[in-house]
């Protein structure tokens, strides 16, 4: 697919203006601010389809379409991104260069071949003199010659540029050399990226090195592990380390082993598990996830056995989960890492973890931070979990995970279908060519309005109104995934550039519902009272719709114990607590208003 820089695509974007674009396809007419037409993408008779000029944006309250200009065109012309901002870019004089199918056929070979050189030089490095003490390390480390050879595991030397002096006179492009990864570039020329550093090739699926993970031998760099950046062969948040080695024996096992890092990888596949992969210490995306699908559908998540390698786990797993996959986890144990287990403790005991691995659910309960003997608290980790399946596809998996709720921490199940169900009705659900347009706009409770009203304020860019939502939002209040992500946006951007910016944001989702609920957002317009009072009433809102929320759930088990004729001390003691936390913030409420 043809790449276009991302500077040409802002440029492109910021130069054209929105209503002359769409003028040329809808008759529009002004109505305030905003200009009003026929919806061109469903039958109507009365305009509910607007274009917001000052936010370079449209919406139609129809059928619920939105975007900015470059997802207008995408829509009504039927095109891509790449064919609409080449379009785009001929209507405002900027021209969006392709290189020809040839050019680019030889500048990808290039871009392997300078890898291949690469791979060739690391290996030499490890064999010679120079490398003895790093293959001393990798034989503490407990790896074996064949491990080493099967992986291409090398040496970069601690020359700031020995590689570009080896490539220096194989007459490589320099645009080929700038954007492999492979070099630094300062006033003073072009050095080395990978100096004094055990190299890991990375592979795609077809077996060819596209990028390297590196580690320090010297000490002295901040970096343990530094990977190539992104380049036009390497996407990591596609590529799996190892898949193109161990897929085999994946379809074979019908299943997977994920681990984090390159070193537990490499000991699992030497002790005869060679259904693994690694993540190379990054969180397991979603790209990553539907490669796995092509090869399995049962995951077994094996990170370290700290609180980070935990959490990572957790976050793992719900991605598994909404990619239509089964993960399970392997528990290793406290303060070890894969590595280090298998190789002391061997092969057996890892698969005996293995053979008892928990799912995600028992192990995201076993492993939270939050105190469960506490309501409140069981209440939150419920919540966590309803955040991460709604996304999830399939509904027999989500009400397998209610019930495994409702067991587990002792939750009314129709409590739990009801906050699923909320959380749930933003989504736009299409089906086919007829569009149904959910209405999830209701937000019938003042905690979905308190979301809703800041991301107006936000949006009206209003310096001193954003500066105090800044200094007191949090944005953990925000449960609504679409309006947390704009607000944690809105408040990054420049009031310079204000109106441009906005319509980028729209850019940041993917998923096509999401982007036209943001848009509409957009069009929301804010109350006419003091905004600063309306900002202090959605922040204390959000504060508050939580403690509310505990204190009607610890009166539900209060009258449980009261049936039971069991001491409610501790509990009516919890439920003071909060309502004096309720005190507290309408206290802060008035030393907020005096601010």
């Amino acid at each position: 697919m043809a790449r276009i820089s991302p500077d040409i695509i802002d440029r492109i974007r910021d130069s054209t203006d929105i209503l002359d674009v769409v003028s040329e396809y809808v008759e529009l007419r002004r109505r305030g601010k905003n200009y009003f037409g026929l919806c061109p993408f469903h039958t109507e008779k009365t305009p509910s389809f607007s274009v917001a000029p000052d936010k370079q944006i449209f919406h139609c309250f129809g059928c619920g379409r939105g975007g900015n200009v470059i997802t207008f065109l995408m829509e009504y012309e039927k095109v891509e991104f790449v064919e609409a901002i080449q379009n785009l870019g001929k209507r405002i004089g900027i021209e969006v260069e392709f290189s020809k199918d040839d050019k680019k056929k030889e500048f990808f070979t290039q871009l392997y071949d300078l890898h291949t050189v690469a791979v060739k030089l690391y290996k030499e490095n490890l064999q010679s003199k120079t490398g003895g003490k790093v293959r001393n390390y990798l034989k503490k480390r407990g790896l074996s010659e064949e491990t080493i050879d099967r992986f291409n595991l090398g040496y970069a030397t601690s020359s700031w540029d020995q590689l570009f002096s080896v490539i220096a006179s194989k007459d490589i492009p320099d645009d080929v050399v700038q954007k492999s990864g492979l070099f630094s570039k300062s006033d003073k020329g072009v050095f080395d990226r990978f100096r004094d550093r055990i190299m890991f090739p990375i592979k795609n699926r077809g077996g060819r090195v596209v990028a390297f993970g590196g580690r320090d031998l010297g000490g002295t760099s901040d970096a343990k592990y530094l990977n190539s950046p992104e380049t036009p062969i390497y996407n990591k948040s596609e590529i799996l380390y190892g898949l193109s080695v161990t897929k085999d024996a994946i379809r074979k096992e019908k299943s997977l082993v994920v681990v984090e890092g390159y070193m537990d990888l490499l000991q699992l596949y030497q002790h005869g598990i060679l259904n693994v992969v690694a993540t190379s210490g990054t969180a397991l995306t979603e790209k990553q996830v539907n490669e796995i699908r092509k090869v399995t559908n049962v995951v077994y998540l094996a990170y370290d056995g700290d609180v980070p390698g935990r959490k990572a786990t957790i976050r793992a797993g719900y991605n598994l989960l909404k990619g239509g996959l089964t993960p399970e986890i392997i528990e290793i144990p406290e303060g070890l890492d894969p590595d280090s287990w298998i190789k002391n403790k061997g092969t057996k005991e890892f698969t005996k973890a293995k053979d008892r691995s928990i799912g995600l659910i028992d192990f995201h309960i076993k492993f939270t931070e939050l105190d469960l003997s506490k309501p409140v608290d069981r209440s939150q980790l419920a919540r966590e979990i309803i955040d991460e399946i709604v996304n999830v596809k399939d509904k027999i998996v989500q009400q397998f995970t209610l019930k495994q709720i409702t067991e587990l921490l002792s939750v009314d199940e129709n409590t739990l279908v009801g906050m699923l169900s909320r959380k749930s009705r933003w989504i736009n659900k299409r089906r086919g060519d007829q569009i149904q347009v959910v209405d999830d706009w209701a937000l019938n409770t003042s905690f979905e309005k308190a979301q809703r009203e800041l991301i107006c304020l936000l949006v009206s860019n209003d310096s001193d109104t954003i500066s105090f939502i800044k200094k007191h939002v949090d944005f953990d209040h925000f449960t609504h995934p679409v309006m947390k992500t704009l607000a944690e946006r809105l408040i990054q951007l420049d009031s310079d550039n204000f109106t441009s910016h906005l319509s980028g944001v729209l850019d940041q989702f993917e998923d096509k519902s999401e982007r036209e609920l943001a848009a509409r957002l957009f069009f929301e317009t804010t109350t006419q009272r003091n905004p600063k009072q309306v900002a202090i009433d959605c922040l204390i809102t959000l504060e508050q719709t939580p403690i509310k929320q505990s204190i009607s759930e610890h009166r539900i088990i209060l009258r449980e114990m009261e049936k039971k004729g069991e001491d409610t001390s501790n509990t009516l003691s919890e439920v003071v607590t909060l309502q004096k936390a309720l005190k507290t913030l309408e206290q802060k409420r008035v030393q907020m208003l005096n601010l």
